[in-house]
């Protein structure tokens, strides 16, 4: 199940030292720098003040060094390049990311059309994106236009919101990356994919109607064969989190060029840490997903596939696998190994699978609620078969409640899991005489 595949150019990142008596010494760390970028700027400006602004988020990114921040006023950025609107190269340092932030205040909008993705990282190291809007340009496409016209060579049905991929000419890879706070949508591939990485934290993104027209099986938040760069830090238990996020109407309508066939479109996967696709060494490092909320999505709500080390832990998924084709598990694991899933809602869709068992091996499922859709292939001592009496369940995001009423049986039934200390809106856990199942906290 590869998901993204992305052409174009690249650079390299070069390594600054200062000479002295002849010997080369590493220079400095430089004081960090402030860069201004506005849709009324000019690529001629300095950049250094909102007085002065780049025109183009591209331009800043180039100019880059670590420890500097690249503030984003109002304004549409369109495509740049093949690449998109801007390609990362650039890396920061430990204690010094490179910062890509809307300015206080600002509600930028990257819009790309004719390239492979609004961002793209290659190689690039110790990076946050945060607080940014990137929307595609899916309301501009039909379904029978991508069928008809959709290939690995035609970026606008491709284009994904945010992909962070190695250097395929240095094979530098992309890692220590903070994705938070973005709204993503209407990207024609993935909303956030991540390849070969490691060290990555995916929070508080609202990711939307992706996936539709591209070739590649994108889904709204994927992670695909990372590898180890480094070890976990000093008390560090997870290398990859993926949390409070909000992952709706992603799916795949055409088929994917390596079978012909409909594939993925998942609100969250985790897949294949094994490295069973591409080969190479399995991936070490632990995988949280937690505190999601996940619907109305074409393919699962959340899986692990071919993966190993995964903790499935206090996520919503409601209806998902609409897609008439699949019937993936609404939260489950597929293939996979050492993985708990613990504390979770499953509301399915009717005639759909619940969760899978397929060539899983020590996979734990506990403290879950199932309610609708198949039977569960497998169930826990303490997994029960009930309506979690959402406060308003729906698939229309203007209307979508899961609160949980008082009368709902996932309230004060969850288990203690000392990794999620708080719920999806940052609510302590517990609240009551035990952590309630799902992303929500019930509060009094």
């Amino acid at each position: 199940m590869r998901r993204i595949q992305v052409y174009g150019t690249v650079s390299a990142v070069a390594a600054l030292v200062a000479v002295s008596g002849g010997t080369a010494q590493a220079a400095a760390p430089a004081r960090p720098t402030t860069f201004y970028v506005s849709g009324t700027g000019s690529d001629a400006n300095n950049g250094l003040s909102p007085a002065s602004p780049l025109r183009t988020i591209q331009r800043a990114a180039n100019l880059t060094r670590p420890g500097d921040t690249v503030n984003i006023m109002n304004g549409t950025y369109g495509d740049t390049s093949t690449e998109g609107v801007v390609q990362i190269t650039r890396s920061g340092s430990p204690g010094r990311a490179i910062t890509y932030q809307a300015m206080p205040g600002h509600r930028p909008i990257l819009k790309p059309v004719t390239g492979w993705n609004g961002i793209v990282l290659i190689g690039a190291s110790h990076i946050t994106i945060q607080g940014l809007e990137i929307k595609g340009d899916s309301d501009n496409i039909t379904l029978a236009e991508a069928r008809a016209g959709a290939s690995a060579e035609r970026p606008r049905f491709n284009t994904n919101c945010i992909n962070a991929r190695e250097d395929r000419v240095t094979g530098a890879l992309s890692h220590h990356l903070i994705i938070r706070n973005n709204h993503l949508h209407k990207c024609p591939g993935a909303g956030i994919g991540v390849l070969y990485s490691d060290h990555v934290l995916i929070e508080n993104n609202r990711v939307h109607s992706t996936s539709w027209y591209n070739v590649f099986a994108t889904s709204g938040i994927s992670v695909y064969e990372p590898i180890d760069v480094a070890p976990p830090a000093p008390g560090q238990t997870y290398k990859i989190v993926i949390r409070n996020n909000i992952s709706y109407d992603n799916e795949n309508l055409v088929e994917w060029i390596a079978c012909g066939c409909i594939s993925d479109g998942n609100g969250i996967i985790v897949d294949d840490t094994k490295h069973q696709q591409s080969g190479g060494r399995p991936y070490t490092g632990r995988t949280l997903v937690a505190n999601n909320i996940v619907f109305d999505n074409g393919g699962s709500g959340i899986h692990s596939y071919l993966s190993r080390d995964v903790d499935i832990v206090h996520n919503t998924a409601y209806l998902n696998s609409r897609s008439p084709v699949l019937s993936n598990p609404n939260i489950g694991a597929w293939d996979s190994t050492n993985v708990n899933i613990l504390n979770n809602i499953s509301y399915a869709r009717p005639g759909k699978a619940t969760n899978f068992t397929w060539r899983n091996v020590n996979v734990r499922h506990d403290y879950n609620i199932y309610y609708g859709g198949l039977a569960p292939q497998v169930k826990g001592p303490r997994d029960v078969i009930a309506d979690p009496r959402f406060v308003s369940p729906s698939t229309d995001p203007a209307r979508a409640n899961f609160w949980l009423r008082p009368t709902s049986p996932a309230i004060d039934s969850g288990t203690y899991l000392g990794m999620v200390r708080n719920d999806y809106f940052g609510t302590g856990r517990p609240q009551g005489a035990a952590h309630d199942r799902g992303a929500l906290e019930f509060v009094r």
